[in-house]
């Protein structure tokens, strides 16, 4: 690390760098000045890499999307005129992402070998492989079987599955794979396991999962971005 120069402005109070070569975002924007900061520092930097559920997918924070926004607001602000009230996206929402590592928390072996490859220029690729798969690898039982609500099938793994190894099903943190039928498996989970729409909605809504099965076009414009949301559309069938 000694040859690398690392700007933390929450635990230093150095100025700005002119441009970076990495850039490690934690957490969604909020605020208009989070987003303007946000495309900013992508101006600026050669990687840009979210880290955590919320960065990601939006996280427990897009809970409020689901809810009355403006009740939310009365109950924590006593005065609450002149506060924004967005709805909250995921970073990608509002710039280009070169790298997502998703988890609540973040697998750190995971973060190390992002980092290591980034320095050396390589922008790696996270295997699209499920919980489930990890799962097997430890000789889990499995909790889908055993009637709990495991999103296992379709959240990418790479976490080393903690959550169903203590006997937890996996709720999403990391979001799904690329191309998961999050559709159908959502029909399973109420034809074969007797889930209620109501139940399956509250469990896609934890992280964000409920914005994959009915998305949106991304506010940054590209034409690729544009292009997977069409696709994404098409195969939802919306």
């Amino acid at each position: 690390l000694r040859w690398l120069k690392i700007c933390f402005a929450m635990v230093e109070d150095l100025p700005e760098a002119g441009n970076y070569d990495i850039v490690f975002v934690e957490g969604t924007p909020i605020t208009s000045e989070n987003i303007e900061r946000l495309k900013k520092i992508r101006q600026k930097s050669k990687y840009l890499v979210t880290i955590g559920a919320c960065a990601c997918l939006g996280g427990i924070a897009e809970l409020k999307n689901y809810q009355d926004k403006e009740q939310r607001l009365r109950y924590v602000y006593k005065n609450f005129e002149g506060i924004a009230n967005p709805d909250i996206k995921p970073v990608k929402y509002y710039v280009k992402v070169d790298l997502e590592i998703p988890g609540c928390p973040i697998n750190k072996e995971e973060f190390f070998d992002v980092v290591k490859e980034l320095v050396a220029g390589i922008v790696p690729k996270i295997p699209q492989r499920p919980v489930c798969y990890e799962c097997q690898l430890k000789r889990n039982e499995c909790l889908l079987q055993k009637g709990e609500p495991c999103l296992g099938p379709v959240i990418l793994g790479g976490c080393g599955a903690p959550c169903p190894s203590s006997n937890y099903p996996c709720d999403g943190c990391r979001g799904s794979m690329k191309g998961a039928a999050i559709n159908n498996f959502n029909s399973k989970l109420k034809e074969i396991y007797g889930f209620s729409q109501q139940e399956v909605d509250l469990i896609m809504q934890r992280f964000g999962m409920l914005d994959d099965m009915y998305p949106e076009p991304p506010a940054i414009g590209s034409k690729k971005a544009l292009q997977e949301y069409k696709t994404i559309k098409k195969d939802l069938q919306l």
